[in-house]
């Protein structure tokens, strides 16, 4: 079931590109992801008031630190990209992303058997050739800098969670998002960039949004009953994405990309049996 809310989560950000898709083309990445944290925030504290759970105090921090950790993870994603490009800085923010939870999980929670870790290893190796697959890699020297410090950003931030009670429900969510916008906010300031879209593009922000905050819903949930599962399916996003992007936008998809998603489909499949 871990591995299942995972998807979900995965599913949902890929979700939520599709909605930020027309403000980043726009406006730019920042100010799409600044919205979408605070949006996010909103929509956790929606769900947190209306399902069962306690305000912990020391919950509620972690979900601040993991936010901070979100908010790192997330603008030196997009800078690395703008100095880079994506198939320089996904691969090694995602394999991170991915590895640092998991590690954690497997040693002090549940470890997972021999078919859970050979399907990670899949997963992690097909993600990487279906973000890889997509452009040709440039500036790699300056973009790995950025992707490593995005992995470790989002890697640390997941790991965060997994130290979450249970009865808190969706609050710590709540902290998160609020964190992460603030770290994103800051992030545009300091570069003089604007924080909030115009107001035109408040429909596709409040969807964004919206799918923002229910993946970390669905990722707290998916950590909180197989840690490290969920952290491997949670960054299945990008194979989600690419989907999205061939259906709805008629995106060109390479060879690589396709056996990329054959592949992280049979990794995740090993994770659930295993």
């Amino acid at each position: 079931m871990g591995a299942l809310f995972g998807l979900l989560a995965a599913l949902s950000i890929s979700t939520t590109e599709l909605f930020g898709r027309r403000v980043t083309n726009e406006v730019g990445p920042i100010v799409a992801a600044s919205i979408t944290s605070l949006l996010a925030a909103v929509t956790a504290l929606i769900i947190a008031s209306l399902t069962d759970g306690s305000v912990i105090g020391r919950d509620l921090l972690l979900g601040g630190a993991s936010g901070l950790g979100f908010g790192i993870g997330m603008s030196t994603y997009l800078h690395g990209v703008r100095v880079s490009s994506s198939a320089v800085v996904g691969p090694v923010s995602a394999a991170l992303t991915a590895l640092i939870p998991f590690g954690y999980a497997a040693v002090v929670a549940e470890a997972p058997g021999a078919l859970g870790y050979a399907g990670a290893a899949l997963a992690i190796i097909g993600l990487m050739l279906v973000t890889i697959g997509g452009s040709a890699a440039t500036n790699v020297a300056g973009g790995l800098p950025f992707g490593t410090m995005s992995g470790l950003g989002y890697g640390l931030g997941t790991l965060v969670l997994i130290n979450v009670s249970d009865d808190s429900g969706s609050w710590p969510v709540v902290t998160q998002r609020l964190a992460a916008f603030a770290a994103v906010a800051a992030f545009a300031l300091a570069r003089k960039r604007p924080v909030f879209p115009p107001r035109q593009y408040a429909l596709p922000s409040l969807g964004a949004g919206l799918f923002a905050g229910l993946s970390s819903v669905l990722a707290l949930i998916g950590l909180s009953v197989n840690a490290a599962a969920a952290s491997v399916t949670i960054t299945m996003f990008p194979a989600g994405s690419v989907i999205i992007g061939r259906v709805l936008f008629r995106d060109a998809v390479t060879r690589a990309q396709v056996i990329g998603l054959a592949i992280v489909i049979a990794g995740t499949i090993a994770i659930v049996v295993g």
